[in-house]
């Protein structure tokens, strides 16, 4: 009666059994066995297991195993069926060590590997979709301009590149290019993104609040300070990125302390006597030529190479008037729903607009774009409603014009527009650039007409 309940307990679990006695003979299987290997009790029962590993019914044996290394041993066995089995063996020993039974108990993990390989198969399927949303992020533009051409997407990978590089950064370019635009991105892609980003324009503050403004003061420094002292936006940007626009404009006294601190990352406060140590990340940006400004005197050649580590220039709108159209729809689309507006823009109005030659590089385009909206009222912007800086002075028929020869009518049209570039530029080289002809060019005809603007 006892035998007969051990069996029907056994044969109740789930687990495949199997005992093997010392001679490799099986001489117990419960019913669960049937299921794994799909043969019967009867079939197996008095076999011995070389022969069943012959019989590649189950292979490799595991009690076989355990015979050569008499220590529980654990595989995994493949079934003639071709099921994938988990098979642990414990060796049974007499009372005087010698090796009587080995109990296997097995479970077909058949589908827990079909599983794993499943879910192998959608890790690397997430993986590529992970690539490809990374690929289509990094060609995204940087910010929400939808810039097109190529000198854009050079700016955008150096800003990419050098985002993850600790190193002082100089964004050269003309006014209203974007340089915050991108230094506030190169911020936001860098390891520091979570820390400040603070912002100082060196142009913008008298040069006598400059100083406290950057470094701070001590309490009582100066007469009118707080006697609480005051941190500067240095350290303000401590683990953040300090930028600092318009940084041509520095002072020379202030130069020199820049660069101790961008050299020791130390600074003293206006007042201080103890140094203080800050962890930031430079950027600077200018609309000036640096080099320029040393050869004259004006700024430091020392701190000069200490920020054109890694320069980087965005070159201004006329020079990529590709981008031109789809920044000015983008601005369109966005004031328009700012504004809660449904304007659409004339193509006499485009065609002007491209051809324009935007001193005033992307701010000029949006501030323009956002008054457009602002201002007109009918649902579409036609070319009469454009600033006339934009439409130029309408000029009477030839005819009605002064009685001038084509050639005096040549050099008038060509003192105009030296004397226009003369103005925006900032070089000859520049202007060289902006006319179309040579610099030593440029030179010879600002010498030719040097009299008229000496006139003025």
């Amino acid at each position: 009666m006892y035998q007969w309940d051990w069996e029907k307990i056994m044969d109740t679990l789930h687990n495949d059994i199997t005992i093997v006695d010392k001679h490799g003979v099986i001489v117990y299987i419960n019913g669960a066995l049937e299921e794994v290997y799909s043969v019967s009790k009867s079939f197996l029962l008095g076999k011995t297991v070389d022969e069943m590993e012959k019989g590649r019914i189950f292979f490799p044996s595991a009690a076989k195993a355990v015979f050569r290394s008499g220590k529980k041993e654990t595989l995994i066995q493949e079934s003639s069926t071709g099921n994938k089995v988990f098979v642990t063996a414990t060796p049974f020993f007499d009372e005087a060590g010698e090796l009587m039974y080995v109990v296997c108990c097995a479970n077909d993990i058949t589908e827990l590997l079909q599983l794993r390989e499943h879910l192998q198969t959608i890790e690397r399927e997430m993986e590529s979709m992970k690539e490809e949303l990374d690929k289509l992020r990094n060609n995204q533009s940087l910010t929400e301009i939808p810039w097109s051409s190529q000198a854009m997407a050079k700016v955008e990978n150096m800003i990419r590149k050098v985002a993850e590089i600790d190193v002082s950064v100089l964004l050269t370019g003309e006014s209203g290019v974007g340089k915050t635009t991108f230094a506030r991105q190169l911020h936001r892609l860098s390891s520091r993104k979570g820390k400040p980003f603070v912002e100082i324009n060196c142009g913008s503050i008298p040069e006598s609040l400059l100083e406290s403004e950057l470094f701070g003061f001590e309490p009582g420094a100066f007469s009118g300070a707080s006697q609480k002292g005051k941190k500067g936006l240095v350290e303000q940007a401590e683990g953040g990125t300090l930028f600092l626009d318009e940084i041509g404009e520095l002072p020379l006294k202030l130069q020199v302390k820049l660069l101790m601190l961008i050299q020791e990352k130390t600074f003293y406060r206006v007042g201080g006597t103890t140094p203080k140590k800050v962890d930031f990340r430079l950027v600077a940006a200018t609309n000036v030529d640096l080099l320029e400004k040393v050869d004259r005197g004006e700024f430091r050649q020392d701190l000069y190479f200490r920020l054109i580590v890694f320069p980087i220039n965005i070159p201004p709108l006329r020079e990529r008037s590709e981008d031109i159209l789809g920044m000015l729809l983008s601005y369109l689309e966005r004031f328009n729903q700012l504004y809660k507006k449904k304007l659409v823009i004339h193509q006499h109005a485009i065609d002007k607009l491209l051809a324009y030659a935007w001193p005033g590089n992307v701010r000029e385009l949006e501030n323009m774009v956002q008054r457009l909206v602002l201002t007109v009222d009918d649902g579409v912007i036609m070319a009469d409603d454009l600033p006339e800086s934009i439409l130029g002075k309408q000029q009477a028929p030839l005819l009605e014009q002064t009685n001038q020869t084509l050639p005096q009518k040549l050099r008038e049209v060509e003192r105009c527009m030296l004397h226009q570039a003369y103005k925006e530029c900032k070089s000859t080289t520049e202007m060289a650039k902006v006319l179309g002809i040579s610099q030593p060019s440029v030179v010879r005809k600002l010498k030719q007409y040097k009299h008229l603007f000496e006139s003025e």
